[in-house]
């Protein structure tokens, strides 16, 4: 087996190297060296370990970049919307747009949007829309599960994971560092789709046993160890046109109907820009798309808001050019809002000129990039002695105050679970955590929203059900505001033998 794992890392090495990244090269621990590195690890038949590199990213902070990106470039972005119906030329019976419904307002009416190509990329919600356009296709998304589950950090050591393709009934098995924390997955199997799936507790439990395989024997992995768990949905995709009808894509493919509704479906974030690329290139030459050719300046909005001049911010500007908008897709040389001006000492600007702490300042470079600045600049003071800003969401983790601000006013975060799961991922990372920074959450949104009472109660019970979805414990299913004020959250985690706040759980270098 050792030899087997060699050659596949081997590969991947060649493939890094031809792809121009600069990922360092796999290499062989001895049985030794494989225990110094990852110390949890159980020593019976223990023969050594290969180390390979990887890429990762933070996917919540992705997702709303991208649309951020686009929305700079002359995108208009409709947030919280579900499309009706799709809207026909009746002349030609080709499709010319869609009907769609604001969500959050009950009352609002809906509106339609013309266009010359609607683009269907809807991820598990693929042949919803097909249907729409017609109720005969062929259903080509195989909705699957993926759970994952998250434990405290010291499961895994800061810098090292582990990976094994050989478990009790096959599936892959990851156990990561993540984020402070220690994430461990993941299932693959068939399920319906729904809004918020939830993780079935013999899918955690599966996880708890295959990780408990690899951990020495004196490592008692709990279920109360379990901060959160949720369950995704891949869009895994069949070919339309093949004749087998079970066969799966495992990258992703496009699709034209015979109204012209242009479908997108499968892949994955590795091959998002390729996928991009293929589905416009294919756009603009199908439907005579004409994107206009006068290059489209680029302003960067990160700089302090109440201190645009100052030599930090000024500093920090860099070198921002133009993009050419021509007949193609232009991906491959666009760069997404936040990385024109980011450096990797950029944290140090923040700190001197804010006065934020040093984990605070290294997460908001990674998770803004030169946004940081402006970010920083929305921190509230702390009630410490010395000076510092930005006051923490959630005391076990870096997430600021200044964050929440940002959401609402740059990232169109229009509600709290928007917060503490799409512009952050606190929720991924701790339900509990994230239940207790409701209030601040809610109060900060509401500030800058002007919620009313009735609004900010809406919230709390949305938020609530999301959070039980996210592996919030059953004994804090339905807790009001007032419990948790009143430190109800504490008292119950006391009363449970090892519940998750039983011992220190969260990230040593965010206290």
């Amino acid at each position: 087996m050792i030899r087997y794992y060699w050659c596949g890392t081997k590969a991947y090495d060649l493939l890094a190297k031809l792809s121009g990244e600069g990922i360092e090269s796999s290499y062989f621990l001895t049985r030794g060296k494989a225990l110094e590195a990852f110390p949890m690890l159980k020593r019976e038949r223990l023969c050594g370990a290969l180390v390979y590199y990887d890429g990762a990213h933070n996917d919540s902070r992705m997702n709303v970049t991208i649309a951020m990106t686009a929305a700079l470039y002359g995108a208009t972005i409709a947030n919280h919307a579900n499309v009706t119906s799709l809207l026909r030329d009746p002349a030609t019976g080709q499709l010319n747009g869609a009907t769609v419904k604001d969500v959050l307002d009950p009352s609002a009416k809906e509106f339609q949007v013309k266009a010359k190509c609607v683009i269907n990329a809807t991820g598990p919600y693929t042949d919803t829309i097909r249907k729409m356009d017609d109720g005969q296709s062929r259903e080509i998304v195989a909705p699957s599960s993926g759970v994952h589950i998250v434990l405290p950090g010291y499961y895994s050591p800061r810098k090292m994971g582990l990976l094994d393709a050989n478990t009790s009934d096959g599936r892959v098995i990851f156990f990561l560092p993540w984020q402070g924390n220690t994430i461990a997955g993941t299932t693959d199997a068939p399920t319906e789709i729904v809004q918020q799936p939830v993780p079935k507790e013999e899918e955690i439990q599966f996880i708890l046993n295959e990780v408990s395989r690899y951990l020495a024997p004196d490592i008692n992995v709990r279920r109360g160890d379990v901060l959160a768990a949720w369950s995704g949905i891949r869009p895994l995709v069949r070919d339309p046109k093949a004749k087998n009808t079970e066969s799966l894509v495992r990258n992703h493919l496009i699709d034209i109907s015979a109204a012209g509704l242009l479908t997108i479906a499968g892949g994955k974030w590795t091959t998002y820009r390729q996928m991009a690329e293929e589905t416009l290139d294919i756009a603009v030459e199908k439907f005579g798309l004409k994107p206009h050719h006068k290059p489209l300046p680029f302003y960067p909005t990160f700089v302090d808001e109440n201190d645009s001049d100052s030599e930090a911010a000024s500093a920090a500007r860099g070198t921002y050019g133009m993009l050419e908008i021509s007949g193609d897709c232009n991906t491959d040389k666009l760069k997404l809002i936040g990385a024109h001006g980011w450096s990797p000492t950029l944290f140090i600007n923040l700190i001197q000129h804010f006065g934020v702490d040093t984990v605070v300042a290294q997460h908001l470079a990674a998770a803004y990039g030169d946004r940081a600045w402006t970010v920083a600049s929305l921190c509230s003071p702390t009630s410490l002695r010395f000076p510092v800003r930005g006051n923490r969401i959630s005391p076990l983790y870096p997430f600021v105050d200044g964050e929440i601000r940002y959401a609402v006013r740059h990232e169109m975060a229009e509600t709290a679970v928007d917060v503490i799961a799409r512009r952050t991922r606190l929720a991924f990372l701790n339900a509990q955590a994230a239940l207790e920074s409701l209030p601040l959450v809610i109060d900060t949104m509401g500030e800058e929203m002007q919620w009313n009472k009735k609004r900010k109660e809406t919230e709390w019970k949305d938020a609530v059900r999301f959070l039980e979805s996210m592996g919030l414990a059953e004994g804090l299913h339905g807790i009001t505001r007032a419990e948790v004020e009143k430190g109800r959250v504490a008292q119950w985690s006391k009363e449970v033998e090892g519940g998750m706040y039983s011992r220190f759980s969260g990230p040593a270098e965010s206290v």
